[in-house]
């Protein structure tokens, strides 16, 4: 009897610990090509930045880049927000996680974090750099990248529910364009509209917020910055983050580390008017 009891007192002990350990997250998702994947460079994130080299025990993160250029690399599961989520294809790329890069995740967690203020804030990252909505992205084309987005995306929310956890798929963050730059405005336009379409029935959130980020100016992506712009204020919902005064260390398509820092900012500035925090 005695045994039983305690077996029992066990069993109590054991589900009381779950159900404090349990949380509810408000999630928001990741993706896009190489300046959503990130190549800010975490050596870099010294003197007025040194503060985002320390990683964000209140923030987590799902990280995998794709399997066109190779091997999956990916967090396995969700971890502290910090740099090195983020895979630079071709030589660079890394074998193992975290890296030496980093992308918008790192402000824009933290932004979403301080004003949602006591809630569990966790993102879902997927991306892969040197990629077009065109082809890659475009959910009527199979075996690219589209499928492999939305599954990652469900298998993170389901890991989430696994461990006890309940959440809120809040917002959506996409920076993507760069290799779509031969498109008409009409075409890029007609195609991120379907996207936004389809990832909110995909995900069932018909109303999810999402936040397009414009690519650099290098005089050669008129279009496509043009038609970023125009989307975000058509689609409902859907909102446009500049990228006026931000700075690339490559002359002229990739983010510097300071302006992956104050990009990141920029979206959560934006997703918060969006989803109506204050």
């Amino acid at each position: 009897m005695r045994s039983f009891t305690a077996v029992l007192c066990g069993l109590a002990v054991l589900t009381m610990t779950a159900s404090v350990r349990a949380d509810h997250y408000e999630v928001f998702v990741v993706a896009g090509q190489s300046n959503c994947d990130g190549r800010g460079k975490a050596s870099e994130l010294t003197g007025p930045l040194a503060k985002w080299a320390k990683p964000q025990d209140d923030v987590r993160i799902a990280y995998s880049c794709s399997k066109l250029r190779g091997a999956v690399l990916t967090s396995d599961g969700f971890k502290p927000l910090r740099s090195g989520w983020s895979v630079a294809p071709g030589k660079n790329k890394p074998t193992k996680l975290p890296s030496g890069t980093f992308g918008p995740e790192l402000a824009f967690g933290r932004g979403m974090a301080d004003h949602l203020k006591d809630k569990k804030v966790a993102i879902i990252k997927f991306a892969e750099g040197g990629t077009s909505l065109a082809k890659d992205w475009n959910p009527e084309v199979k075996d690219r990248l589209y499928p492999a987005f939305l599954d990652f995306t469900k298998k993170s929310l389901k890991a989430l529910k696994d461990q006890g956890h309940t959440y809120t798929l809040r917002g959506m963050i996409w920076h993507q364009g760069e290799s779509d730059a031969t498109l008409t405005g009409e075409e890029y336009q007609k195609l991120l509209t379907a996207f936004i379409g389809r990832v909110r029935t995909d995900l069932e959130t018909p109303d999810l917020p999402f936040g397009i980020g414009e690519v650099f100016d290098n005089g050669k992506r008129d279009t496509v910055r043009g038609a970023q712009k125009a989307t975000a204020e058509k689609v409902k919902g859907a909102f446009f983050v500049t990228a006026e005064k931000l700075k690339t260390f490559d002359g002229g398509t990739h983010f510097d580390a300071a302006s992956q820092i104050e990009l990141g900012e920029r979206f959560a500035a934006g997703m918060v008017k969006a989803i109506g925090v204050r």
